[in-house]
């Protein structure tokens, strides 16, 4: 969190600063990582960067200009210097200036959290993520506490690609029925 740190992004997309340093050091340490799981041909939804624009985290600190650049940065470096080639690119904050571009993301998401029981379908952030791609991705829960009423969200249009619930919330801000009406859906 931002409260807990003094590390500078808008340094990090600096050449030749520590933390430029620092930030090529852990994107090289966690494609090693990455690297085992495309050797092994498995897929995976990487999210990096997640609810930039809420500011709450480092990598948003900063504005969406200095946390675009550490994306881009990121991109390059692991596609392109590594050649890592099974992540999905799953981009997660629902400002339309703080997005990377097509060009570097395979998803968009939103992160919902309405409060317990709420299973509203979220359409105004759906038209608005969908929007900021111009219809060319698919839209994600990218997390959430309640699980929208899919059958609702269905008939009004609202087709989210998936949802992730937040762990523990999945039974403290979901009814038994509502889980059961989702998943039996």
């Amino acid at each position: 969190y931002t409260q807990y740190t003094d590390f500078d992004v808008s340094r990090a997309v600096v050449q030749g600063t520590q933390e430029y340093t620092a930030t090529i050091r852990d994107i090289d340490a966690i494609a090693v990582q990455l690297k085992k799981l495309q050797a092994n041909n498995i897929p995976i939804l990487w999210r990096p960067l997640h609810e930039a624009g809420g500011k709450w985290f480092w990598w948003g600190a900063k504005g969406s200009a200095a946390c675009k650049s550490l994306y881009h940065i990121l991109y390059d470096r692991i596609t392109n210097y590594h050649k890592i080639n099974n992540l999905i690119w799953s981009w997660s904050s629902p400002e339309a200036d703080w997005y990377p571009g097509n060009s570097m993301v395979d998803t968009i998401g939103f992160d919902s959290y309405p409060g317990s029981n709420n299973y509203i379908c979220q359409d105004a952030v759906f038209n608005q993520l969908n929007q900021i791609v111009g219809g060319k991705k698919m839209i994600q829960l990218t997390e959430n506490g309640p699980i929208p009423n899919m059958e609702t969200c269905l008939r009004g249009g609202i087709k989210w690609g998936l949802f992730m619930s937040w762990s523990d919330l999945v039974f403290s801000q979901n009814s038994m029925d509502h889980i059961k009406a989702v998943y039996n859906s």
